[in-house]
Order: structure tokens, then C-alpha cells, then sequence
């Protein structure tokens, strides 16, 4: 039997919504924890929020609070480096170290603060071609400089800037978090630039209520505008007909018909499995992607009280703070080697994490318990499924490494501990997180921007099926909590004759 929704009808599979921004309730009543991202930097800039043009924040009930304190990481002898919203207070911060670092850090910051408006212009809509990018940029000393970060590693890019193991550690640590890349990856280092000047223009944000508040207000705006979102419901097909998409069909055989179009959240490897009448060489092209080369592996929980933290009193602890089992970056970036070979390095892990205190989220008195380890996901032994024999040992190590910096990261503080491993991940979100990863993809330049996943699919539309839109992680810009559904939206209103701005504008 075909059913329609009165406007939009969004499919769901389980309660997971979108992958990324989910937050619920686990181990115990009262603790509120999210599945995936926890911050919410990127969607800042995104005109959906900056312009607020669906009203999710003066209608809809999304709100933020905003940290004063950023980042701050701490290494093996407890020495620190601060990153402030405020960059004289971020340069006075690397001037501890190196007069000359934090001169260079501040020359980076006000490159880019330049260029910023550029890129975030191409972020939030339809991608241009990569060769029509880089032929702009290549009209400008600062474009031929954006052109030679982008081809560059990250490793590459801070050891020209910097004399420094603090800041050359801090920054690699912060960007292969979001990123999943190996430092020396050629053609991701625009993420340096990215992922610090960007924090002293847009703040981090928490969303009240946790990370799904969000895709909360988002579906409070499709109905208010007479859509029907259905849960629990598992997608076995787009239906399409005469190359077109017409609806979806369920694994309990319901068939939703769609008026203007379908929007999925289909990974580019997935495609062929879901949508009959896509090209072989698209499809061809999309089963070659590269995932991320490694994962997170997470860890949430429940704490009787707030961890003691190991820091100078300077620090403020209501920002990020990374812990760093070293004091030296030659020995900080062997730790990723093993991760190349599908090992878990047990002895000197990737690890960081601590807890949160958020009006509520957690019962008055407690804490959520936030962890992470860099992973593979392929294990050299056991390959994948080997995850579910070993994953409370690699939680067990977690914690045992970080009372390093945290002392009463103990049994005796602990509640409840739930881990997540990338098969979980995987488990989660299987259609979008391929392989448990996040970020959909690797964030490599032949992935990236015009060419993300792949020339073809691009513009968020899939040759050959009319009407069939895609959107996540996978897509452009990115991972993260970034408002991908922006620029779907875009296209989507181009192709049916709509003005999106008229339309963002009411």
C-alpha cells in the first residue's frame, strides 16, 4: 500500500537522527548522552543558524550557550598551551614557549581572517568543480597560498611554521580529531587553517539539552509546516520509474511516495545496494572512495562526582582539554604509526576526554563521563569483529592511562560505562558511518569540495535518477555538525523552480 505524508515524509532507521547530532538517554534515568558530536562550531557560520533562516532559534526552541574557554592541552609534565577565542590572549599563551611561534600564529590568524569570507562562502552551498577552485585562487598571492596548504600535510605546514612541541602538538592533535587523518596525509592541510583561525571568529557552542537538539528543532519545524516524520522504519529501496524517483519502499513492504523528490542519506559504496538505474562508472567511482584511515573508539558513563584534574589552577575547565601521555612531538607522532598496521597501541594510546557538568543533562551532584581513543577499524587480528571480544579491555585501558591526569577516574567514582566501539558505530549507522566512520570519508583533496565523494555526485544529485538527492557526512563540506542540509536544500529548490532565498527569507 503507498502512503504520502501531508508535505515531507522523513524515514528514520531506529532513533538515530542523521548519524551525527543524537543525543539520549543510557546507563542510567537522568544521563543524557550524544552518540556522536558533541560540539557544534562548524553550523555556526552556516547561514541556517548565522541567519537563523529556518527559525529554529527564534521559533523552535534550539539554543546554545557558549564556553569562555576553548581549548587547552596538557602534556606528560603538565605543561599547557591555551587556545583562546581571543587571539592576543592564544599568542601571549604561545609566547611561553616561543616568541617567534606565537608571532608566526598570529601571522596565520590574520591570513586567515582574510580569506575566511571565501571559504566559508563555498562551505554552506553546491560546490563548484575542483579545477574551477583552484583556477580562481590561483589569482591571488592569498589563493596561491590556500592552494599550497591544500595540497600540503598538516605535519608539513606546522613544521615550516613552527619551532614549538606545544603548539606543533596541540594543533595536530585538534585537527586529526576532527579529521581522522594521519598528520603526514598530503592534501588535507587546509584543516590547520580551518580548524584554529576559525575558533577565533565563531565560538564552540553547546546545544542546550545536548547534541540532538538540533535535528529536535528541525523536526519541529517540518511539522509545524505540516510534515509527518515516522520512526523505526527501515528503508530497503528508493522506488524510482522511468528515471525518476517516486518513493521509498520498506523492509516490511509499506511504500511512501514522494511528490517532489527523495533525500538520503546513502553512502556513495551503498548506493548500488539502494537505487536501480545509476551509471556503472558513477558507481564505479563511488565504491573507490577512501574512508577515513582510522576511527574513535568512545566511551560514555556516569560519575558519582566531577573528576580532579591534574592542571595548573590557570586552566579553566569548563573548555576541552586534551591530554597528551608526552612532553615531545617526535614521539607524539610515532604514536600514530600503529594505527597504520590496524594495531591498538595500548601502551601509548591517542586518548582524551573528561567530563561534563550541563544543566540538564546529568542528575545534580554527578557528571557524564566523556572518552575517546583513536582505533582502527580493520584489526591486523580478528579484523572487525574482533571488536566485541576486546572492546571493554581497550575502555579498561582508557581510564587506567588517564588517572594519569585525572585521579578519581576510578571504579569507585563510576556509575555506569557504556563503550562504543567502530563496529558499534557502524551498528548505529550503517548506511551513513560505513565502516564505523564519522566522517564518512577521508578528507583527502581528490575528496574535497567539487570532487566530494565524487565529481559526479558533487551536487548532492545522482545522475541518471532524477529527483534523488544525497546528504551526509560523505558529502561536501564535511563531518561534523555542519547544516549539510543547506546546500541540499539548494539544489533541490533549483531544480524544482523554487527561489531559495525568497524562500529562507519569509
Amino acid at each position: 500500500m503507498a502512503k504520502a505524508g501531508k508535505k515531507v515524509a522523513v524515514l528514520e532507521q531506529h532513533d538515530f537522527i542523521g548519524g551525527g547530532a543524537v543525543t539520549i538517554e543510557r546507563g542510567m534515568p537522568g544521563f543524557k548522552h550524544d552518540l556522536h558530536s558533541v560540539l557544534h562550531y562548524l553550523v555556526q557560520p552556516n547561514p541556517l543558524l548565522a541567519n537563523d533562516e529556518l527559525g529554529l532559534l527564534s521559533k523552535f526552541g534550539l539554543q546554545y550557550i557558549y564556553p569562555d574557554a576553548v581549548q587547552t592541552t596538557v602534556l606528560s609534565d603538565f605543561s599547557t598551551f591555551e587556545l583562546h577565542s581571543d587571539l592576543d590572549k592564544t599568542c601571549e599563551s604561545i609566547a611561553k614557549y616561543s616568541q617567534k611561534d606565537a608571532e608566526a600564529y598570529r601571522e596565520l590568524a590574520e591570513f586567515g581572517r582574510r580569506v575566511l569570507p571565501m571559504l566559508l562562502a563555498g562551505m554552506y552551498t553546491v560546490p563548484i568543480p575542483l579545477s574551477a577552485t583552484l583556477g580562481l585562487l590561483g589569482n591571488s598571492e592569498d589563493g596561491r597560498r590556500l592552494i599550497d596548504m591544500m595540497f600540503r600535510s598538516p605535519l608539513q605546514i606546522v613544521e615550516q611554521l613552527f619551532e614549538s612541541d606545544h603548539i606543533k602538538i596541540h594543533i595536530i592533535r585538534a585537527i586529526t580529531e576532527h579529521t581522522l587523518g594521519f598528520p603526514d596525509d598530503m592534501g588535507t592541510g587546509l584543516s590547520v587553517l580551518l580548524l584554529t583561525v576559525l575558533l577565533h571568529v565563531y565560538r564552540y557552542g553547546l546545544a542546550v539539552g545536548g547534541s540532538g537538539a538540533l535535528p529536535a528543532a528541525l523536526a519541529r519545524c517540518i511539522e509545524h509546516h505540516g510534515g509527518v516524520i515516522i520512526k523505526n522504519v527501515t528503508v530497503e529501496k528508493v522506488l524510482t520509474r522511468n528515471g525518476r524517483a517516486t518513493g521509498l519502499l520498506t523492509t516490511d513492504g509499506e511504500e511512501y511516495a514522494a511528490k517532489d523528490a527523495v533525500i538520503a542519506s546513502i553512502h556513495p559504496k551503498k548506493l548500488s545496494h539502494f537505487v536501480d538505474g545509476v551509471p556503472e562508472t558513477v558507481l564505479g567511482r563511488a565504491r573507490r572512495t577512501e574512508q577515513s584511515p582510522y576511527r574513535l573508539f568512545k566511551i560514555d558513563g556516569g560519575l558519582k562526582e566531577p573528576l580532579r584534574k591534574n592542571v595548573p589552577d590557570h586552566v579553566p575547565q569548563d573548555g576541552i582539554i586534551e591530554w597528551i601521555l608526552t612532553d615531545n612531538f617526535r614521539d607524539f607522532i610515532k604514536w600514530f604509526d600503529p594505527l597504520r598496521h590496524g594495531e591498538i597501541d595500548f601502551d601509548r594510546p591517542l586518548i582524551g576526554g573528561g567530563d561534563m557538568q550541563i544543566p540538564g543533562r546529568v542528575p545534580e551532584g554527578n557528571a557524564l563521563l566523556y572518552l575517546t581513543q583513536y582505533v582502527p577499524y580493520n584489526l591486523a587480528n580478528g579484523g572487525p569483529q574482533k571488536w566485541d571480544s576486546i572492546k571493554e579491555r581497550v575502555a579498561d585501558n582508557i581510564m587506567e592511562k588517564l588517572t594519569y591526569f585525572m585521579p578519581n577516574l576510578t571504579q569507585d567514582n563510576l556509575l555506569f560505562r557504556k563503550a562504543d566501539s567502530p563496529l558499534d558505530m557502524e551498528r548505529h549507522s550503517g548506511n551513513s558511518m560505513v565502516e564505523g566512520d564519522p566522517c564518512g570519508l577521508g578528507f583527502q583533496l581528490f575528496q574535497f569540495g567539487g570532487n566530494r565523494p565524487t565529481p559526479e555526485l558533487s551536487n548532492y544529485a545522482v545522475p541518471n535518477v532524477e529527483r534523488l538527492y544525497l546528504s551526509g557526512p560523505f558529502m561536501h563540506p564535511g563531518a561534523g555538525v555542519f547544516g549539510v542540509g543547506r546546500p541540499v536544500a539548494i539544489k533541490m529548490c533549483d531544480d524544482l523552480g523554487i527561489d531559495f532565498d525568497k524562500l529562507v527569507a519569509n
